[in-house]
């Protein structure tokens, strides 16, 4: 599969990516960050850089006419952070329910890609299963095949 994405700097660690957004409303830096949850489970965080302190704001909405650039290119670093974090378990989950809506509409039009290196779970009524298209889940959860 091969979408147009955005150049990312990544850490040494590999667990902070960042890139600029370019659009209508400018340029626009944005974040991913992986931050360790507990055991082999991480946090997958995405939103635009927050001032100097390079916190994330993941309740902005941008709106800067890339939104498939933008997530093939959050996408991508799922990529490089398992070539580096083996045996872990990624969460992933929007700040809102259209967020997370939007996302597993992505997952689902990407699912069959996906499928082939990774597993995918979500979580629906406080329980994980593995990804099925149409369920309206909260949360996802992915790991390396």
């Amino acid at each position: 599969m091969d979408l147009e994405k955005y150049d990312t700097i990544v850490t040494e660690d590999v667990l902070s990516f960042s890139f600029t957004s370019v659009g209508p409303k400018g340029n626009i830096q944005k974040l991913v960050l992986y931050q360790h949850i507990e055991g082999p489970l991480y946090n997958l965080a995405f939103g635009d850089r927050n001032g100097e302190l390079g916190t994330i704001d993941d309740l902005i909405i941008t709106d800067n006419k890339d939104t498939d650039k933008i997530l093939a290119t959050v996408a991508s670093t799922i990529f490089d952070f398992f070539a580096v974090h083996s045996g872990t378990i990624v969460l992933a989950q929007g700040s809102s329910h259209s967020r997370t809506r939007l996302y597993r509409r992505y997952l689902t039009i990407f699912f069959d890609y996906i499928d082939q290196e990774f597993i995918l779970y979500g979580e629906l009524k406080g329980k994980i299963e593995r990804f099925q298209k149409g369920n309206d889940y909260k949360a996802f959860l992915i790991t390396k095949k």
